[in-house]
């Protein structure tokens, strides 16, 4: 019998991550003579319920309140003060992170996830939108960060009340991103602010280590704000498509906070009044680049806009190529060529976009596949990582006819410890993403396929077999963290390898590209040969998925 069989309740295994958790718990110096540790048959007495009523180990609680009870005079803390439970268990942990018995993620046992109650404060002050999600179980240093990075420092000015409780005031610190992580760190999180929580719960002594078996991510009666079904509203798919599109995304997402922060009360495009957020004139679900040019959309007008291009945005569009901008990605352009100037009216913009609908579901289908040979680093070339190291600031920025203008983009390099972290966020969050979307059951996608483009794809995949034994080693590296449950310590190592992507792509990546770009040029032309067909003039796609 495997321990996952071993331990158990209600017909539910543990999860292996968390038996080896227990293990090394149990065998940890510093619960040294933990009553009732192993039971007859030298199993771990993880548990001990406090309503035990008979049997051998129905002392077992009141046994090991006593030895957390020694255990806290020991470290100098009254067992007669306020949660000197909690505050002793949390204080001998070995690591301060422990997984989830049910899923095996790995979450921090400080008070650094926001709460509902965060969460809230942060909705109302209008930062939450399609152009900032939130991201499940981000620890706040993360969150506060992204904000900045996001929105810039307007964010600073904020910070005192979001972060404000009633016992404690943060500091009036300069509008610097250090000196405030260092503050959160140092002194915030120790103090266990009531907007904060920790990943799971103390219950000493009902539990070996004194917390809650589930964490967090598991523990959704704990707190209904941070359940995942809440969470979705304000987290969309649009996610995957941003980081699988080409474009300068750290000036884009720069430029979607400087519209939340200076022109969300601007009147929206089709005269509404505000407030307004950034909207995309070529939608990345189908295939636009992600680049600092936004109309603004309220947000009943976005919704309803639902993934579709008017005739007014195709023109738009065509305009600003012809005026030498990319518009459109690497995998998106031979359809959008082929067809962007047959759109003459709403309808056939409408059938430009259903139709680039369907070549991305291909372009998905072939993203799927070489994720599922395991060339990840592959993958991580398409993701433009080297744009974190820029800071962008955008020259007399203004709105004009509803849609972003400005003279022109000042460039400096950023060269701090931020860099590497938001490139490892990026690598992280791009990979789960892509993943996410496989496994969406309910997806009804067109994939076009003829024995042409299965050749390139073949072609493609047969290069990436000649990988170097370096990139092979790195590839297997990613796919090891991905596997793994722990987020926390996945994005710490993602730092340690996401410089050693290559910057120059190799010529078995180029080749690779190449037969794949061609692969989609074939998509492209079996498209457009169904641009008059029933389900492109007359079909009811929904673009929404």
């Amino acid at each position: 019998m495997s321990k996952s069989q071993q331990y158990g309740s209600k017909g539910q295994s543990w999860h292996p991550d968390f038996i080896r958790y227990m293990e090394f718990i149990a065998n940890h110096e510093t619960y040294r003579g933990m009553p009732d540790a192993f039971n007859e048959e030298n199993k771990i007495q993880w548990e001990a319920p406090s309503n035990r009523s008979s049997g051998k180990y129905k002392d077992t609680h009141h046994k090991r309140r006593e030895w957390w009870r020694r255990k806290a005079v020991s470290i100098s803390i009254d067992p007669q003060s306020a949660k000197w439970i909690s505050r002793t268990a949390r204080q001998i942990h070995p690591t301060l992170k422990k997984p989830c018995k049910l899923c095996g993620r790995v979450m921090e046992l400080r008070y650094v996830y926001p709460s509902s109650t965060f969460l809230k404060r942060l909705i109302k002050m209008g930062y939450v939108d399609e152009s900032f999600p939130l991201e499940p179980f981000e620890r706040i240093t993360d969150l506060v960060t992204r904000l900045v990075e996001v929105f810039g420092d307007s964010v600073f000015s904020h910070l005192p009340d979001l972060l404000q409780t009633s016992e404690i005031v943060p500091p009036n610190l300069e509008p610097n991103l250090p000196d405030w992580l260092d503050w959160i760190e140092k002194e915030y999180v120790p103090q266990e602010p009531s907007i904060l929580s920790p990943g799971a719960m103390s219950n000493a002594p009902d539990r070996f280590d004194g917390f809650h078996s589930f964490n967090l991510c598991c523990r959704s009666s704990a707190d209904k704000g941070r359940s995942q079904s809440n969470l979705r509203a304000y987290t969309t798919d649009r996610r995957v498509f941003e980081y699988w599109t080409e474009g300068n995304w750290i000036a884009a997402d720069r430029l979607m906070g400087r519209i939340r922060a200076d022109f969300s009360g601007e009147s929206c495009f089709n005269g509404h009044p505000g407030p307004c957020s950034a909207d995309h004139v070529g939608p990345l679900s189908l295939g636009f680049t992600h680049r600092p040019e936004f109309q603004l959309l309220c947000k009943r007008c976005n919704s309803a806009k639902n993934n579709r291009m008017s005739l007014r945005e195709v023109v738009h569009l065509r305009k600003v190529e012809a005026a030498g901008e990319t518009v459109i990605s690497w995998h998106s352009k031979a359809l959008w060529d082929l067809r962007k100037n047959d759109v003459l009216d709403e309808e056939t913009a409408l059938r430009l976009s259903k139709i680039l609908r369907d070549n991305r579901h291909t372009l998905m289908s072939v993203l799927q596949r070489i994720d599922d040979a395991r060339h990840f680093t592959f993958l991580a070339t398409f993701l433009e990582l080297e744009y974190a190291e820029q800071k962008v600031e955008f020259v007399n920025l203004h709105i004009e006819n509803h849609i972003t203008q400005f003279e022109r983009i000042s460039y400096l390099p950023r060269e701090t410890k931020y860099v590497e972290e938001q490139k490892a966020r990026r690598c992280r969050v791009a990979f789960e993403s892509l993943r996410d979307y496989f496994r969406k059951i309910t997806r009804n996608a067109y994939v076009v396929t003829t024995s042409q483009i299965e050749g390139k794809i073949v072609d493609a995949l047969e290069f990436l077999e000649r990988s170097s034994s370096e990139i092979q080693k790195l590839d297997k590296q990613i796919s090891k963290l991905l596997s793994s449950s722990s987020e926390i310590q996945g994005e710490e190592s993602f730092r340690a390898i996401v410089e050693r992507i290559p910057r120059e792509h190799p010529v078995n990546f180029v080749e690779a590209k190449t037969r794949i770009t061609e692969a989609m040029h074939l998509v492209a032309v079996e498209l457009s040969n169904q641009w008059n067909s029933d389900r492109y003039v007359r079909g009811e796609l929904n673009l929404d998925s």
